[in-house]
């Protein structure tokens, strides 16, 4: 009959109780001889606990790798972190500092109903893609124009005719164009005019961003405006 492999059992032990002072342990139990080997892992670094710890440096550093997250906690606590934890704690980590953005696209209408009550004669427009289910609670989102009031009185008051349109990608889990469009003041400065997040930069975005544009400034067929965009590059 073979013998049975069982892994001897490390002696030290540790046994304390709480005191009756506030934050403080009563030592009652102490074997101080180790037989086994040091563990550089630890259940309890777990990927929410690690978060919060790179949280603050998360803001000065949104760009940190997961390699120098694995770095500062062995520095720290002298235990090894998973590369897959670190990445975990990274994406936890930057839902406190940004938010989620699911949960704010579901906010978008709230936001949009919010600039119409805090600047009057705001214009946002929302578009969603069709919903299969009509009575579906959601639908997916596709475009959102908006202009606030006070730019858009402001340029009409003293207008000069000439117009900058631009756009640039997104950054984050969702792709997308942010459009734009800027005018010049009296004073030769910018002036932002109004903005839209779409679903890409193509002649159907652009053609329904300046049509929105062109009806918030009561432009037609024969009205006289300058654009510059970037094509100019090309």
């Amino acid at each position: 009959m073979g013998e049975v492999n069982s892994k001897p059992i490390c002696p030290w032990t540790l046994l304390a109780s709480k005191g009756k002072k506030h934050d403080t342990y009563i030592v009652k139990t102490l074997h101080e001889e180790h037989t086994c080997q040091q563990k550089r892992k630890l259940r309890q670094l777990s990927s929410t606990f690690i978060s919060k710890e790179i949280g603050d440096i998360l803001v000065a550093d949104p760009n940190m790798k997961a390699r120098a997250i694995q770095e500062i906690m062995t520095i720290k606590y002298e235990l090894g972190v998973k590369k897959m934890a670190a990445y975990r704690a990274k994406s936890k980590a930057m839902k406190v500092i940004i938010g989620d953005y699911k949960k704010q696209y579901l906010r978008l209408r709230d936001y949009c109903l919010e600039l119409q009550k805090r600047n009057l004669n705001t214009t946002t427009i929302i578009e969603v893609h069709p919903e299969p289910n009509p009575s579906s609670d959601t639908r997916v989102f596709k475009r959102v124009y908006i202009c606030l009031g006070p730019l858009k009185e402001g340029y009409k008051a003293c207008k000069r005719e000439i117009l900058g349109v631009d756009g640039c990608f997104l950054k984050g889990p969702y792709e997308g164009q942010l459009l734009s469009v800027v005018g010049v003041d009296p004073n030769n400065g910018i002036y932002p005019l109004a903005y839209a997040i779409v679903e890409a930069k193509t002649s159907d975005s652009w053609k329904w961003f300046l049509k929105c544009l062109g009806d918030d400034l009561d432009l037609d067929s024969n009205s006289n405006f300058t654009f510059i965009s970037d094509k100019q590059k090309q």
